[in-house]
């Protein structure tokens, strides 16, 4: 979880760059924007500014010089894949994830998954043209830095080309900064993180399901409140600049299925390992179950290495693979039911998958107990 002091370091370099954006001459404002992402990872990690500016730097090389090379391609990947998971077993470094005890440069678990989405996409040969300093600018946007959304070149570019100065459009983007700050200051840390941590305070030690139940509850509620928070900053300051961020949230604890869920919790992974995990798994092994495992292990596993959160991945794909299977025998029946049964089955979905996501650390907690027998 990003802590005080980097938020108020990324407040005042996007609204830096907010400025410079409109403010410098039309052909300076990337520059500006660049210079503040720079100055944002400056203040907070040199580590991760390196990081970040030797791979812009070594992707666009391979994509000018490279462009269609497979070769090229899989030693980018495996490099920026190699690097994440060194840190990822280093300890001692700056933690910027959240819901995770993995240790971090501050932004990497996010820029390398852009990372990889650029040198595929140059791959596969979709990238229209750009020049380094595009980029640049795409890569070190300063309010997605931290915590995402993890956004796409193309739709960056597009952006980049046809920016015009829009009222209506500014003034969305300060109402989604200021919706972000209250989700932030006044949800996760006054009503959340302290009046609703101490009602539950009692229920959450005491022994069996209850405190299990309690403690995940607070737990999932702080993380989507201060998650979606950020987020909204990124794509407020985004709004603010001219540009159009991907979602990253859509009432995630309404969701029917645990399917839906992953279409509307942190949107921005789910469709990253939709496009280079599952479709590619999927067309390797023909197999959709073993194609949503592969996608689900491979997001488990970016928050943290460890056989906690393989098993976690786990077992969010099987209960995707199983909801498929199921909804394909059941749906037919379902649609027949009267409208007030559709109602009570569709509340009891959602239930079902609220406590489905609430319980998954815990039962996979207990499944790593009992494998290495602790």
């Amino acid at each position: 979880m990003p802590d005080q002091q980097l938020l108020w370091y990324l407040l005042g370099w996007s609204v830096l760059a907010t400025v410079l954006a409109w403010r410098l001459p039309s052909r300076l404002q990337s520059l500006g924007i660049v210079t503040c992402g720079i100055g944002l990872l400056a203040s907070v990690s040199a580590p991760s500014l390196a990081l970040l500016f030797s791979g812009t730097l070594l992707t666009y090389l391979a994509h000018r010089h490279s462009l269609g090379n497979k070769l090229v391609a899989i030693a980018s990947i495996i490099a920026i894949c190699g690097v994440l998971v060194f840190f990822m077993l280093s300890e001692g470094v700056t933690n910027d994830r959240i819901g995770s005890g993995v240790m971090l440069p501050v932004g990497m678990a996010f820029y390398s998954l852009r990372l990889i989405h650029y040198t595929m996409e140059s791959y596969k040969g979709t990238l229209r043209p750009h020049s380094l300093g595009d980029y640049l600018c795409y890569q070190f946007f300063p309010s997605a830095l931290p915590v995402g959304p993890i956004h796409r070149f193309d739709e960056f570019l597009r952006d980049l080309r046809r920016r015009r100065w829009d009222p209506g459009h500014f003034s969305g983007g300060l109402e989604r900064i200021l919706y972000g700050l209250a989700k932030l200051v006044v949800l996760g840390n006054y009503l959340v993180g302290q009046k609703m941590a101490l009602v539950l305070a009692e229920p959450m030690v005491q022994p069996g399901i209850e405190g299990v139940y309690f403690t995940a509850l607070l737990f999932w509620i702080k993380l989507y409140v201060m998650f979606s928070g950020y987020s909204d900053i990124a794509i407020g300051f985004a709004a603010l600049m001219g540009f159009r961020l991907r979602e990253n949230f859509s009432w995630p604890f309404l969701a029917r299925n645990i399917n839906d869920f992953w279409q509307r919790w942190h949107q921005s992974l789910s469709s990253w390992c939709r496009d280079y995990v599952f479709t590619p798994a999927l067309s390797v092994t023909r197999s959709h179950m073993l194609a949503v495992l592969a996608a689900m292990v491979v997001l488990g596993l970016w928050h943290e290495l460890s056989l906690r959160y393989l098993l976690w991945g786990g077992y969010h794909g099987l209960g995707i693979a199983c909801h498929r299977i199921f909804a394909e025998r059941a749906g037919p029946w379902v649609l027949r039911l009267p409208m007030s049964l559709q109602r009570l089955w569709q509340i009891g979905a959602t239930l079902l998958t609220v406590h489905f996501v609430l319980f998954s650390f815990e039962i996979t907690s207990l499944i790593e107990r009992g494998i290495l027998g602790s």
